[in-house]
């Protein structure tokens, strides 16, 4: 029963349970954007590393 009492108590408990479920999905946004960055970078460099190797044929 006590567990029960938490859940249904106050509604104190349900904003700090929307808080952490809101902290953990912005979190998890930030993770993927990072990600996306990177592999934005990660392909900038390889078509820089072909430009490079373009200008050094054509010199």
């Amino acid at each position: 029963m006590g567990m029960m009492d938490w859940y249904t108590d106050s509604t104190s408990q349900w904003a700090y349970i929307t808080l952490i479920a809101v902290i953990i999905i912005l979190g998890m946004a930030v993770l993927y954007l990072n990600y996306m960055m990177l592999s934005e970078l990660k392909d900038m460099k390889r078509l820089l590393e072909r430009i490079r190797k373009l200008l050094e044929t054509v010199q």
